[in-house]
């Protein structure tokens, strides 16, 4: 089951929120994920949040709200809690990036909660965000010559990374030790694993390559 949640951060253009939405089995907005939608002429399957951000009288699309008051979890918390995205195999995020930094950098720590073995990408229009885990490893696709940067969230170890100019095997990545910013393509497969944390690969897109998680 694929899934989708939009949040409130540097809205998608409609070309991807359409697409998205189109492979979703399920699509979430989060509170001012709404606006997207709304914009575009499209629904999601629920609107949730506390909706400090969204006016229900905004809009006349038609769908399933689910307002909760609770402060002590964000609207992103709020939509993963859903048993939609708990059962889902994959979670694609858009809106996420951009904006405040705050609220980037806890949806990253969020996102991190995540069940391991799920697909979890963050969409934007400049780049896509992969996370990987032990328990799901990255394999991307058509992309010789782009700039892909691994960034780890706290330690991890046993980063193994094939198929660019300066690979990794079995390196230890975090605050004190290696990074690996704008590294290279060379290879038409790239792959990246851990033995344990979590990473978050940042792709820059180009418009004549694509990526694809494994």
């Amino acid at each position: 089951m694929k899934v989708l949640v939009v949040l409130g951060g540097d809205p998608p253009g409609s070309t991807l929120l359409e697409w998205r939405l189109q492979e979703a089995d399920f699509s979430i907005a989060a509170d001012a994920g709404m606006k997207a939608f709304d914009e575009a002429g499209l629904e999601p399957d629920l609107l949730i949040g506390d909706m400090d951000s969204f006016e229900l009288g905004e809009t006349s699309l038609v769908c399933e709200v689910e307002h909760l008051e609770d402060q002590d979890r964000t609207d992103f918390q709020k939509a993963l809690d859903r048993p939609e995205v708990r059962c889902a195999e994959e979670v694609t995020i858009l809106g996420g990036t951009g904006g405040r930094s705050d609220h980037f950098l806890s949806n990253l720590m969020i996102s991190a909660g995540l069940d391991g073995e799920k697909k979890v990408q963050f969409d934007a229009e400049g780049e896509i965000i992969h996370r990987v885990t032990p328990e799901r490893s990255l394999v991307l696709q058509g992309l010789m010559g782009q700039t892909v940067s691994l960034i780890p969230l706290g330690a991890c170890e046993g980063v193994t990374a094939t198929g660019f100019r300066w690979p990794l095997t079995s390196a230890c990545m975090g605050p004190g030790s290696s990074l690996s910013q704008s590294n290279l393509a060379e290879a038409e497969d790239c792959e990246v694993r851990i033995e344990s944390g979590t990473l978050f690969v940042v792709v820059l897109k180009h418009s004549a390559c694509s990526a694809g998680g494994s």
